[in-house]
């Protein structure tokens, strides 16, 4: 370029200013401040925009950076001389000096971050237009490796903050987000700080409002509060706790709830642990807002994957879902809970039964039992799916190593067997295995209540169906029914109806193709009846027979009872049939006497010691009404060994029995007696009459063949073809 292209600047001063000596070059600027004053003074625009385009053009965007350095500090003195008016020239003065921020040279790094400052000095609200440029070049130029370039630029952002905050109402932070949105991402420990201290910044200020924008930058944030620096994570996770605080006390749009919850829900299931604490937190608060409810139960699916570990959230969220049950019940009508949230979350908790840790599977079994509670008429669509999954529950081991608990034996028949060593199950996980097992019985039994097609049924088909499968699992895995299948049948019978209970498992026992399993179902429930609290009233019921219903529960369970002899002897001890007893008991000459047989008849005779058969202790008094009870006990006296405990306790029994007749009864009087019980036995409706004994002793007869030939093909030789 010629001398004249560079007027009004002089030779001499064009020289000057490109200098490589920083001296010289504050000196030309410093005659530049003059020229421009002068004009100023004489309001000549026309020259100071000359000026303004020769520094601009030739020498800031020169390729020489004598020149560039030489430029940028004379834009700052020429914005410095024209003060208030340095507005006209704007875009003479930010936009070459921003495109100096990235330059190779640190040294022109440095001065463009002085001149920025310097011009914003005097543009102030001007600066404001050009705000997003200079925010992201900044971003960039916090992280600088040179010092004196990353310490200027902490001065413009101090002195950009100071304008943003003093003209506030000027300042567009709508316009401002989508920049910040895409660099919030940026890993850079100084940038990220550089952006959480803005955010705050702009959080602080009540105008500018930035909880209506926190959907769209929360997401960043939460990528921000993962940064292994640890003041960079506490000044997030206070940005974290203003935000929370400000939403608390403001009115915020429904959708905008919406849009973070799903965020939380992701950030829920982050690795790093201040992440998932915040996003718990947060949606912990959320749930406590009332306002936010009728927007979170559509992602009752996603907040379920998400605060399962959660026990506090997790009460909250249920509690949201009961009301809404209510609010549908009473309104007949649900909204706010489709069946696609509820199709999802079933998925959510199906997958967590399955393969989630111990206390996420209780959780999630809590969660399935709540909402068939809660919503009956939704979840039956839901039953069929859910199945197969809950019956696994039933048959999962109690520790890692896949073992049952081991049942200590009631009586050891060689005293100097040794017990096998087996490893302790661990107690924590068996007490979580036996809290799952429970809330799956639990659901079952809500399960087999709901939705009833005949309302003259307690249960429906799914009843039926349940005790079906649980017999299948029963007979496939008789680990399991030896571990669990008394504690299971219990707390069915505690669940739901006993009588119900006992008449179905009879029922589907009946047609048992597996006689050994039959028998060893039979010898359970006959335990369970004969021992637990829960059954009193159905032992009542059996005692007595007074009524037609009563006298046909027993003949099915007769019926069942007929796979295991002594079993079926304590069915008609415990109903006092005891002249079919003593027919029983002689039919035992026909009968295997094994060890097992023995070990039955040990155990009813510990029975018949205990308080649930007082009565036929005390019948043995009435020697002239109750022989056929005698000679029933006799019998059983005969069968076992006489050197066994059994032998010694039911002997000093019946030892007890009186074994004469009242001398002051004559026989004419008893023969009396006998006819008038007769005639009265005749005029009342006892169901004990209808009751057809021969035809069920036929019935025993029958199953007990079937044993002896089950047993004969189970002990078959076969033959093979190396023996030929």
């Amino acid at each position: 370029m010629s001398d004249r292209d560079y007027l009004p600047l002089s030779t001499t001063l064009v020289k000057t200013l490109t200098d490589k000596l920083y001296e010289k070059r504050k000196t030309a600027a410093l005659e530049i401040e003059k020229m421009v004053r002068e004009f100023m003074t004489v309001q000549n625009y026309e020259q100071i925009e000359r000026i303004c385009k020769i520094l601009s053009e030739y020498f800031v965007l020169s390729q020489n950076g004598n020149f560039r350095r030489g430029g940028l500090i004379g834009i700052a003195a020429l914005a410095i001389a024209c003060g208030k008016e340095a507005q006209r020239f704007k875009a003479y003065l930010v936009p070459p000096v921003l495109q100096c921020f990235l330059d190779n040279d640190p040294k022109v790094r440095y001065y463009a971050c002085e001149s920025l400052y310097n011009i914003a000095k005097v543009l102030r609200t001007v600066t404001l237009s050009y705000f997003n440029e200079i925010f992201d070049s900044l971003s960039k130029l916090v992280c600088d490796l040179e010092p004196t370039v990353k310490s200027g630029a902490e001065l413009c952002d101090r002195l950009l903050k100071d304008i943003v905050i003093e003209t506030c109402s000027q300042f567009e932070v709508i316009a401002f987000i989508p920049l910040l949105r895409e660099r919030i991402y940026v890993r850079n420990a100084f940038t990220r700080q550089f952006i959480v201290s803005w955010v705050s910044l702009l959080t602080s200020v009540p105008e500018f409002d930035m909880v209506q924008y926190l959907p769209e930058i929360m997401d960043g944030l939460f990528h921000i509060l993962g940064d292994p620096n640890p003041e960079i994570r506490k000044s997030c996770e206070i940005l974290f706790s203003e935000f929370l605080t400000i939403l608390k006390n403001s009115q915020v749009q429904p959708d905008m709830f919406e849009d973070m919850t799903r965020i939380l829900i992701q950030n829920c299931q982050a690795s790093d642990e201040l992440i998932q604490y915040t996003a718990l937190h947060w949606l912990r608060e959320f749930l406590n807002m009332s306002k936010c409810h009728q927007v979170l139960l559509p992602h009752s699916a996603g907040l379920l994957s998400a605060v399962l570990p959660s026990k506090e959230i997790n009460s909250i969220l249920r509690q949201l879902i009961k009301n809404e049950s209510s609010k549908r019940s009473e309104n007949n009508a649900t909204q706010n809970l489709p069946d696609l949230t509820i199709t999802k979350m079933v998925e959510v908790l199906k997958t967590q039964i399955q393969s989630g840790a111990s206390p996420s599977r209780i959780i999630a079994l809590g969660w399935v039992h709540h909402l068939f509670e809660c919503l009956q008429e939704q979840m039956v669509a839901h039953i069929d799916v859910l199945f197969p999954t809950l019956f696994r529950v039933l048959s999962d081991p109690t520790d890692e190593t896949g073992s049952y608990p081991i049942k200590s034996p009631t009586l050891l028949i060689t005293a100097n067997s040794p017990l096998p060593l087996r490893k302790k199950p661990n107690k924590q996980q068996h007490q979580y295995t036996t809290e799952a097992v429970l809330l799956v019985l639990q659901v079952f039994a809500l399960i087999s209540t709901s939705n009833r097609a005949n309302t003259d049924r307690n249960y429906n088909d799914y009843f039926t169906k349940f005790i079906i499968v649980l017999m299948d699992l029963f007979r496939t895995d008789r680990g399991l029914l030896e571990a669990r299948g008394s504690f299971i049948i219990r707390q069915l019978c505690m669940l739901l109806s006993p009588e119900d209970i006992y008449k179905t498992l009879s029922e589907t026992l009946a047609n048992e193709p597996d006689t050994n399993f039959a028998a060893i179902m039979v010898k359970i429930l006959s335990s369970i009846l004969l021992t637990s609290t829960e059954l009193h009233d159905l032992r009542v019921k059996l005692k007595n027979l007074q009524t037609t219903e009563s006298a046909d529960l027993f003949v099915c369970l007769y019926k069942t009872w007929c796979h295991n002899p002594i079993a079926l002897v304590a069915l008609c001890f415990l109903s006092q049939n005891y002249d079919h007893a003593c027919k029983l008991v002689q039919l035992f000459a026909d009968i295997e006497v094994t060890v097992d047989f023995l070990i039955e008849i040990d155990k009813l005779v510990q029975l018949l010691e205990s308080p649930i058969f007082t009565y036929l202790r005390l019948a043995l008094l009435d020697v002239e009404n109750n022989q056929t009870l005698i000679r029933a006990l006799c019998g059983l006296l005969m069968l076992l060994p006489g050197k066994t405990d059994a032998f010694h306790v039911l002997r000093r029994r019946l030892e007890c029995v009186p074994n004469f007749i009242d001398k002051f009864t004559s026989l004419d009087k008893r023969v009396a007696n006998l006819s008038m019980n007769a005639k009265v036995n005749e005029t009342t409706n006892d169901p004990r009459k209808n009751i057809n004994f021969d035809e069920l002793q036929q019935y025993y007869l029958a199953i007990q063949n079937k044993h002896v030939d089950s047993k004969k093909q189970r002990y078959r030789y076969a033959p093979t073809s190396d023996g030929l």
